[in-house]
C-alpha cells in the first residue's frame, strides 16, 4: 500500500462520525507526525531512538501484512545487520498507522538472560473529556521491555520473565542498537554498566530480585532465628534453607546474609 492509498483510507474512515472525532483528538496528528524525521519527544525516550527508527524504515525489508480492518493498519519492516559475533543480529519495527505506536523488536546478542528485548513508544496525545468536554493531554511514554528474574510461588524458586524498565534500568545492549540507528555511541560507560547487569543476572538473579521489588516486612521485626527475611524469598517460615532453584551456586541464604548482615 503506497502513500496516496493510505491517505485515501484515512479520509474515507475521517468521514465516520464516531472516527472524526477520534482524529480530531490529536492522536492522528501524532501518528502523521511519527512518520517523519522526528519522533515527537516522550520521557525516557533517547535522541538516538528517532534516527534509528528512520534507519529500520528506509533500509528494512516491508514485511507489513495486509491490512482488513482499522485496527490492523500497521507497518512492519525488518532490518537485519551482522554482528561482531558472526551471527545476524534482526531487528523488526511495527508501527500503528493510526495511534502513531512503534515497537522494536530486538533478536540481537546482548539481551538480558540471552533473550531479545524491545523497544516500546508511545506519543504523546490530546484526548477530550468526555463529560467535561476539556482536552486532556498525555506526554507519551518510552521503555525497554527485557527479560528478567522473579519470584515465583515455590521455596526458593525464580523465573525469567519479560517487564518494562526505564531506559537507565535496563540491562539489554540497547547501545547496539543507537550505533546501528547513529553509527555511533554517545555513552560507551554505559556498555560496561548493562555488561556487569547481566553478569549479575546469571550468577545471582536473587540480587537483581531484591534490587527491583521492596521488602513486604521491616527488618526490626524480623526474627532472624526463624529464617528472618531469608524465608521471604524462600515463600513460608522455615528454619531450613532449601537450595535456590536455578543457576545461583550461592544460595539465596548466604545472599541475604551479605546484604543484611
Amino acid at each position: 500500500m503506497d502513500r496516496r492509498d493510505f491517505m485515501k483510507i484515512l479520509a474515507g474512515i475521517a468521514s465516520l462520525p464516531i472516527v472524526g472525532k477520534f482524529l480530531q483528538t490529536g492522536k492522528m496528528k501524532g501518528a502523521i507526525k511519527g512518520m517523519g524525521k522526528v519522533l515527537p519527544k516522550v520521557p525516557g525516550m533517547p535522541e538516538w531512538f528517532s534516527p534509528l527508527v528512520n534507519k529500520i524504515m528506509k533500509e528494512g525489508v516491508d514485511i507489513t501484512p495486509e491490512a482488513s480492518r482499522v485496527k490492523d493498519m500497521t507497518i512492519v519492516k525488518k532490518l537485519e545487520v551482522p554482528s561482531a559475533t558472526g551471527e545476524t543480529d534482526v531487528i523488526t519495527l511495527t508501527q500503528n498507522k493510526i495511534t502513531g505506536q512503534i515497537t522494536v523488536d530486538a533478536d540481537v546478542s546482548g539481551g538480558a538472560a540471552g533473550s531479545p528485548f524491545e523497544l516500546n513508544y508511545t506519543p504523546p496525545k490530546t484526548d477530550i473529556n468526555i463529560q467535561t468536554g476539556k482536552p486532556v493531554k498525555y506526554s507519551g511514554d518510552f521503555s525497554v521491555v527485557e527479560n528478567r528474574p522473579r519470584t515465583t510461588g515455590e521455596p526458593g524458586g525464580y523465573e525469567f520473565d519479560y517487564d518494562s524498565f526505564d531506559i537507565d534500568s535496563a540491562y539489554s545492549d540497547v547501545e547496539k542498537l543507537e550505533k546501528i540507528g547513529t553509527g555511533k555511541i554517545k555513552d560507551v560507560k554505559k556498555i560496561e554498566q548493562r555488561a556487569k547487569g547481566r553478569k549479575m543476572l546469571e550468577d545471582s538473579p536473587y540480587e537483581d530480585i531484591m534490587d527491583r521489588y521492596s521488602d513486604p516486612i521491616e527488618l526490626d521485626d524480623v526474627d532472624f532465628a526463624n529464617g528472618g527475611i531469608v524465608n521471604y524469598a524462600l515463600g513460608g517460615l522455615t528454619k531450613t534453607v532449601p537450595p535456590v532453584k536455578g543457576p545461583d551456586s550461592q544460595g539465596v541464604e548466604s545472599l541475604f546474609r551479605r546484604r543484611y548482615n
